[in-house]
């Protein structure tokens, strides 16, 4: 397998309701399975997560992990499965058609043909999930999920302290914090930081491409793309009210802050 050129990080986040919120790149496991990368995963918090949290969490990756190459691997091999199952349904057809003497109506032949045809195919599938390249990649992902260890980030804990900051604030005064200059936030603009920080905004984009209507996420491409602090004004026409999923509007507002520079 090719070595990967950076780390992957997964966060776990203290939002403003106290709840924990992990972001990771792993609901699209399938793309780095096919890009063949060795991964080296790096877990990030502010505020430490209880041990029950976590063992959740690692479970989650595991069944992910689990689904991820059960489906690459059957998509893998679609060429062969199609093939074989093609192969079954004509000899399937022909053997009903010629080898027996009382012929069947051709619309038996061709049912009988599709039937056997699909009953190959999904067991070839079932035989591709237990294989042992399938094997294999299971028990390479799982070990990759048993090393992960979670640290403190200064970047992270820095996120919780603006978090905690806003959270008992109006939408107005929130918008007001987040352009004002102060020297807290400057970790969060920190070329020390910068992987950090890029990989937190495209885990809180893949949640918004999620959760968002097309409009919202018109509106928000529209604001990013003017890429100055007066444009995050335009957030209180967003309705924001009806943000769906993990990313609450504090940590929206946050993302929308940490894009535009």
């Amino acid at each position: 397998m090719a070595v990967i050129d950076k780390k992957i990080f997964i966060f776990h986040i203290r939002k403003a309701d106290n709840s924990g919120l992990y972001l990771h790149p792993f609901e699209n496991f399938e793309k780095m399975i096919s890009k063949g990368n060795s991964l080296f995963v790096e877990g990030k918090y502010g505020e430490e997560p209880v041990i029950e949290s976590l063992t959740a969490f690692r479970n989650k990756l595991y069944r992910i992990v689990e689904n991820s190459v059960n489906n690459w691997i059957t998509e893998s091999r679609f060429v062969p499965r199609f093939i074989g199952a093609a192969v079954v349904f004509l000899l399937t057809y022909f053997f009903l058609s010629f080898a027996i003497r009382d012929p069947l109506p051709m619309l038996d032949e061709v049912a009988a043909g599709l039937a056997g045809a699909v009953a190959f195919y999904f067991i070839m599938g079932k035989r591709y999930k237990k294989s042992a390249p399938a094997s294999r990649l299971r028990g390479h992902y799982r070990g990759v999920v048993d090393r992960i260890v979670f640290q403190e980030s200064p970047f992270i804990k820095t996120l919780e302290r603006v978090i905690d900051e806003m959270k008992n604030r109006t939408v107005e005064e929130n918008l007001d914090y987040i352009m004002s200059d102060f020297n807290e936030k400057d970790i969060l603009f920190s070329d020390d930081f910068v992987e950090e920080r890029n990989q937190l905004i495209s885990y809180i984009e893949g949640e918004l491409g999620r959760t968002q209507s097309s409009k919202q996420k018109r509106s928000i491409s529209r604001i990013i793309a003017e890429n100055n602090l007066n444009s995050l004004s335009k957030v209180k026409g967003l309705n924001l009210l009806e943000l769906n999923g993990e990313i609450d509007l504090i940590l929206f507002i946050i993302y929308l802050r940490l894009k535009i520079k």
